[in-house]
Formats: C-alpha cells, structure tokens, sequence
C-alpha cells in the first residue's frame, strides 16, 4: 500500500483550516445567540486558534483508492418477488415500486399506497431531511430549510414516541450542526448513547463539516450537549468535510465522509466535552458516502460515488489510537454495469452509480455487506467479505420498476410530454429523482430475516432476505404525497423543514406527487416499524396479515 503523504499539504491545510476556523467564528457568533460578540477580537479568537492547531495536528494524506481494484462479475440482477397484500391494503396502481404519472396528475398520489404494513402513529412537523434516526421511545427529525426564520421549530426535532399512536416535540436540538442542518451524517450510537452529527447545509463551507455536535441521549427526550462551548449552546468548529457519517461500534470514534474528492476524518468521542480530529485525508476516489464498520472497529466499509461499488479500508490504527495513525485501503469492489445507470445502454466495466452505504451482516457466520445505490439504481448488492482483500458482488436485486425493460415507464413518470390529438405539446416535471433505495435496515445483523428500506419514490419496502438470491417482499408503505390540493395553493406550505418540499418551492424540479423516503427505518419491538420520510415526516407503522415476523 503506497501512501502519499506531503508536508506541504499538510501546511497550507493548516492556513486553511485558521482561515475557515475565524470565518466559521465569525458567522456563529452573529447566527447563533448566547454568545457575546465582543469575544470574536479577544478570547474566542485565541482559542479558536489554538482550536486549529489541535485539530490539524494529525495525519493527512491521499490513500491510494485503486488499490486491489476489481470489478463485479456479472452478476444477474433479480426482481424483487412482489408481496401477497392481505385486508386491509391500498395496493400500487402500477409496477412494484411505481408512482405511475397519471396518479401524480389525478391527485391519487396523495391517498398513498400500502401492503400489509399501516400508520399507526405520526409527527408531521415541518417536514425532515434525509438521515432521521431512532432509538427507545425517541426520534430524531433533522431539517433543513432555504430559510431558516420561517421554521417554527428550526433544528433537530426531538420526537417523544412513548405512545406511537401519539407521537409529539418533545423538544429542539439549536447547537450549530443541529441548526444548519446535517445530511445524512445524524447517527447514534446505542453503545454509549450518543447522538451526533456534522453540519452540511452551512453555506461557507459549501460541502459543511464547519462543526460536529455530540449530545448524551440516555435521557432520549431531552438530549445533552456535550461539547458545548463556554456553557453556550455553540460548538467548536471541527472543519471536517462532512456529508455522511457514523459511529464505531464502542461509540469512540465517530467517522465523517465528505463527497468532492472523498474527503474522510476520524474523530476521537472518547472525551466526549473534547472531540478531537485524528486522522484526516482523502480516499481518492470522486466521492466518499455513507459507512458502517466491523464488530471490531478495525475494517470500515465505505460505499463509493460515481464509481459504484464498495471499498475496505484497515484502520486498526485509528482504532488503537496508534500515535501517528495511517489507515490502508485493502480491497474494493466496483459494480459492472452502465455507467449512468439503468437509463443508459452504454456498457461499462465500471458503473456510475451513488451507491449510498453499507450494512454488515453475517449467514450462517460468513461476513456480507448490504449496499444499496442511491442514483442510477443498479439496485441492492450483496457483498462477499470472507476475504475483505477480494471483495465479491454475488447478489443484485431490485423492484420491477427499477428493472431491465422498464426504463421508459420510469422516466415518463419523472417528466415528458402530455399529449394532444397524439401530439406531446405539454411538457411536465414530476421529479429529478427516481425510484432508487437510499438507507437500509436488517432486523438482526447475524442471519437476518428481513430488510426495510426507504426508496426514494417508491416508499418503504421490507424484503425478505433469509435466501438473498432469492428476495420477497413482504410488506410496503408508500405514504400520500403531499402534492398542492389545487392550483393555487403553494408547493411545500407548511414544510419548511423538508429538504424536498425546499426544492420544490424553489425550482420546478419537483412537483411533491411522491414523498422522498430516504431515513433508515428501524424495527421496534415484534410487528412495527419506524421512519420518516422528507414531506410526512415521523410515521409508526404496524405490520398486518401476519406479514413480519418471518418464521
């Protein structure tokens, strides 16, 4: 393994990370009360300073990304078998998976569909983000917002779920990651309790990480913030290119993943009123995404962008909180597909696909990953990772929407043409999204029964995976888009919050017809699920018809 460390890069990081550090001080004092403004010329500026020094004293380098590359065989793709929906169910209209146009045109989008799975219990809000996790009786809503004055409840939404039937704010997380929004870096950590995020949506950083925020949810309710600042609700800037993240399974390192030049940085939680940075670098790759590691901490699995696929990387060194820390790339895997995707027919070697992050699993004690793609759905992969150096694709499956042949019925559902005596003379956008997966969940990670994803447009689908060349899926909840009434009602009133229903408000990129379900659901207890998805915000829901558990 070459590594490719520079002095040189390592200095002017430094000037970089001081020049951002003051700006980042500068724009938190005026963005966020309770500190004094004053402070910016005196004291806050000194330890701002000292601040860079500490955070940037560690290793930075370019790992080599291509190291061991390899490219899937050929593995055939398989359509998902659909589900048997009993009593009960607003079946889909269309394929598996599909929001056909003419539902988003009629309004019936918004009555959504579902398959022996049903609400129970929900927090609408203001809408949420795409990572919005949970953990007891408690959730977590990001949100994000073009401005954040019009959000009634800006910040993280605290969602007390004691009662599913009855879930309400509890209260708000403010500190300045929680304000300005997180992505898809808002992550827990069950081993010690944590809640912990970077901030991705502030604008002087255009890709965010201008600060990491740690709270102690053993109270889940009412969250704690740790590395508070001066007893303020600020945080020290972390300036870590943030867009994705993760605990280590003991909960003492928290990972961050950026996405221009695949950005990537461990911060020590083991103080957790002290985070410190130590190790920064890029993994050379166009972008790095979403992550999970092994039992051991010692292996991380980061999901790639751009360039589909899966990469190993040894950080026993981090783990063991080596002095000077390197972490190696051992092995990867690239998906052989087209390279944009299923909407092209250009063969590749390698595929174009976001693929968005990765789940550790074992059958019958052989190591897997899960990974689903995010953009130009080449679908969920299954990973062989008995010889983490020759990582093996030996699954692939998808929904029949997402499927070989059915191209052209997803694109016109997204946009076209309507048309007149034949003709198309009317153009339309319903979105810029497709039917891809985004997070995924297994209800056990050692032989796994089922896995609950949130699809982009098609909602929230629960596969059984007990044989994962030969998935079914069980049960599915495409919740009601929250498209205007009628043509003069705004796009997006009241969700301010969503991240969707921004977009929507500021461009004609999107029309709402379909909600974007991008958290991760989660299993509770024996026969319910909980998740949020951008528009609907925070859902309880409950399998019917016997449908989970597997047995």
């Amino acid at each position: 393994m070459r590594h490719h460390p520079s002095r040189r890069f390592e200095n002017r990081l430094s000037r970089i990370a001081r020049s951002l550090l003051l700006v980042a001080a500068v724009v938190s004092a005026f963005a966020f009360p309770g500190v004094a403004r004053a402070d910016i010329g005196s004291d806050l500026l000194t330890i701002i300073l000292d601040a860079a020094n500490s955070f940037f004293n560690v290793t930075s380098l370019t790992v080599d990304a291509f190291k061991n590359f390899t490219t899937s065989n050929n593995v055939q793709e398989s359509t998902v078998a659909p589900a048997n929906c009993g009593p009960g169910s607003n079946p889909e209209t269309g394929l598996q998976g599909q929001v056909p146009e003419a539902d988003r045109t009629s309004g019936r989008s918004r009555l959504g569909y579902s398959c022996n799975l049903q609400l129970v219990g929900q927090y609408k809000g203001e809408g949420a983000i795409a990572v919005d996790p949970s953990t007891g009786t408690c959730a977590y809503n990001a949100t994000s917002s073009v401005n954040p004055l019009q959000l009634r409840s800006p910040g993280v939404q605290v969602i007390d779920v004691s009662d599913p039937t009855q879930p309400y704010l509890s209260t708000t997380l403010t500190s300045p990651a929680m304000k300005s929004g997180t992505g898809e870096s808002l992550k827990i950590s069950e081993t010690r309790k944590l809640l912990g995020g970077v901030s991705v949506a502030l604008l002087p950083s255009l890709e965010g990480g201008l600060f990491f925020d740690l709270y102690d949810i053993s109270d889940c309710k009412h969250p704690k913030l740790l590395n508070a600042w001066h007893n303020t609700n600020l945080t020290m800037p972390a300036l870590i290119l943030g867009h994705e993240g993760t605990f280590s399974p003991d909960g003492n390192t928290y990972w961050a993943a950026g996405n221009a030049g695949g950005p990537l940085a461990a911060i020590d939680v083991s103080d957790t009123a002290n985070p410190t940075v130590i190790w920064d670098g890029l993994t050379g790759l166009p972008a790095s995404h979403g992550m999970s590691l092994s039992a051991d901490g010692n292996r991380l699995y980061l999901a790639s962008t751009f360039i589909g696929g899966v990469e190993i990387f040894d950080v026993s060194e981090v783990q063991a909180r080596k002095p000077t820390p390197q972490i190696k790339m051992i092995g990867s895997v690239f998906w052989k597909g087209d390279p944009l995707g299923p909407f092209t027919s250009v063969q590749s070697p390698i595929s174009g696909t976001i693929t968005q992050h990765t789940i550790p699993v074992t059958y019958k004690g052989k190591p897997y990953l899960i990974a689903p793609d995010e953009a130009g759905s080449l679908g969920i992969h299954v990973v062989d990772i008995s010889d983490d150096t020759q990582p093996k694709e030996v699954a692939r499956f998808n929904l029949a929407i997402m499927s070989k042949g059915n191209e052209s019925i997803a694109q016109n559902d997204m946009f076209g043409a309507h048309k007149i005596l034949g003709i198309p003379v009317v153009p339309y956008i319903h979105d810029v999204w497709t039917y891809d997966a985004h997070y995924c969940t297994v209800d056990r990670a050692n032989d796994p029964t089922a896995l609950a994803c949130g699809f982009i447009q098609s909602g929230i689908r629960i596969f059984d995976i007990r044989d994962f060349n030969h998935p079914k899926e069980i049960a599915y909840f495409n919740p009601p888009a929250q498209s205007p009434t009628h043509p003069l009602e705004g796009k997006g009133q009241g969700l301010q919050g969503s991240y969707h229903a921004n977009l929507a408000a500021l461009t004609p990129l999107t029309d709402l017809s379909a909600d974007w379900c991008m958290s991760p659901p989660r299993f509770v207890s024996s026969n319910q699920l909980w998740v949020s998805c951008m528009d609907n915000g925070f859902m309880a829901l409950q399998f019917t018809n016997n449908a989970y558990p597997l047995h």
